[in-house]
């Protein structure tokens, strides 16, 4: 069985779940390309779950069963928080480096969408990334080793269709607190491995993480991205999930040309 494009994993960001990407999923099948997501381990964590231990569920279980086994080339799509681990996962799984070592499939390309971009390698983690406070929609509960996200629409579903903002809302968990304040591993966003095949989609009317910090980040990497934008809040699977799917795509197929 044979598709002639590649998967693309989506990696749904903290306190998210597949379900958050499910009509966005559909989108993309529609136009050709599989995809596969899961739930990362740190979503609803009461343990200590850390930024290492999202980054290896992600390899282990999203990317090389795709890779090994069903033998497709992979893009990666990463959302706000998952950047970090996700990124991380990707370390050596580049289509270059596999093919040199016999492997018949690799990662052609990586998508971060409001994403975090955390160097990583060093003490850094994600609080860090925000001046070492959380943001202010976020209440942490150090006694459950959770963080909580009392009022959900405004910073993260704001522009999302009235007749579902609510329950998107309810459906999203809390994220476990260790994941945020564990260090970050190196990311691969500045690796050789991936130059020229990293993409950013900047969301415009971000509350959660505004397209300043975004900006910040970006140009504080270093690195060349494909850089697209979307008019829209945090979550524009849920509040343009045609418009992103066409930007997407649009990566996608630059990916797939190289």
């Amino acid at each position: 069985m044979t598709t002639k494009h590649p998967f693309i994993v989506i990696v749904p960001g903290a306190s998210q779940s597949p379900a958050h990407y499910a009509y966005l999923t559909h989108l993309l099948q529609l136009q050709g390309y599989p995809v596969v997501s899961a739930l990362l381990p740190s979503v609803g964590a009461t343990g200590s779950v850390t930024v290492e231990d999202d980054a290896n569920y992600v390899r282990d279980k999203m990317l090389l069963p795709v890779l090994d086994h069903e033998e497709h080339d992979v893009i990666m799509l990463m959302h706000s928080y998952s950047s970090v681990p996700g990124s991380v996962a990707a370390r050596g799984l580049g289509k270059k480096e596999r093919t040199a070592s016999g492997k018949k499939a690799g990662i052609i390309g990586q998508i971060y969408l409001a994403s975090l971009l955390a160097k990583g390698g060093g003490e850094e983690t994600i609080v860090g990334i925000f001046g070492g406070n959380y943001p202010p929609h976020i209440r942490p509960d150090p006694e459950a080793n959770l963080l909580r996200c009392d009022e959900r629409v405004g910073p993260l579903y704001q522009d999302v269709a009235k007749d579902i903002v609510d329950v998107v809302a309810v459906s999203a968990l809390s994220q476990g607190m260790t994941s945020f304040n564990s260090p970050c591993p190196r990311a691969t966003w500045d690796s050789e491995e991936y130059e020229g095949r990293v993409a950013f989609v900047r969301t415009l009317n971000d509350a959660a993480i505004p397209l300043s910090v975004q900006q910040m980040m970006i140009d504080g990497s270093g690195v060349k991205w494909i850089i697209k934008d979307i008019e829209s809040g945090h979550s524009p699977q849920l509040s343009q999930p045609e418009t992103l799917t066409s930007i997407l795509v649009d990566i996608a197929r630059e990916f797939e040309s190289l």
